[in-house]
Formats: C-alpha cells, structure tokens, sequence
C-alpha cells in the first residue's frame, strides 16, 4: 500500500499501492465506484474513455481484487483513520466486494469531472459512488 504521494499526475494509481492515508484507503481527487459485476464496470471504463478520461486515470479492480485489497488494509488501519468515514467506507467496499461487486477507481479531480462520473454511475447502476478529498468522503450514489 502507498500514501496520496504516490498518485501520478496524470491519476495513474498501481492496483498493487492503493492510496493510504493513515493506514485507511484515500485516493484524493478519485470517485471511487462499485458496479455489480464485471460486465457493468466494463461497460463504465468504456464510457469514462468514450468521455474523455484518460485509460491512465481509471483503475478496474474486479470483486476478487477488491475484497483481497481491502481485507488486508481493515485490519492495519490505524485508530486514526476510524475517527472520519474512512474505516466505514471501506468495510462499505470491502462487503460489496465480497458479494461480487467491481470497483472503478476513476481520476476526477475537479467538479465537472466529478459530476460526469456519477451521472455515468448512476447510468451504469453503481451501488455506490464515492468522491475521495483530501478533508472528507462525499457519497454520490
């Protein structure tokens, strides 16, 4: 795992280094999205670069990834993190994830950005959708 230091300028997230902040996961100036199973979060990731955003800034972590990236960070995360909504908001990803869920993690690091990934989230039927900043978790869908 990494720290938000280690987000490329161009979003490029490692899926083997998830952003950390404290321990807890925190991709800041990501919309994080859960999509029901594989063929949603690839039909998404084909509309994100038909709008326009970069292949580089849209990481796909199918359920299998996702649950085994979480379940190794819920329980180093440290005291820290559970005093915001981070803890909360992965053990939301990690559960999604064990039921089969996919996860987009889509580089939006401005409004406008951010407002075209949820309308694509909810297009798509994200369960849910999550704008990472660097002081709170916005829930979008």
């Amino acid at each position: 795992m990494s720290s938000n230091s280690d987000i490329a300028d161009d979003g490029h997230i490692d899926r083997n280094q998830l952003p950390l902040s404290f321990g807890a996961f925190k991709p800041v100036g990501h919309v994080a999205v859960m999509l029901s199973d594989e063929p949603a979060a690839e039909a998404m990731a084909q509309a994100l670069r038909d709008a326009g955003f970069a292949a580089a800034g849209v990481l796909h972590l199918n359920a299998a990834e996702t649950a085994a990236q979480f379940k190794d960070l819920l329980p180093e995360a440290s005291g820290a993190s559970g005093f915001g909504s981070e803890i909360q908001s992965m053990r939301q990803l990690y559960l999604l994830a064990t039921e089969g869920c996919s996860l987009l993690l889509v580089h939006a690091p401005d409004g406008e950005q951010v407002s075209q990934v949820e309308a694509l989230a909810r297009r798509h039927g994200a369960k849910v959708a999550k704008r990472y900043g660097r002081l709170l978790i916005e829930d979008l869908v």
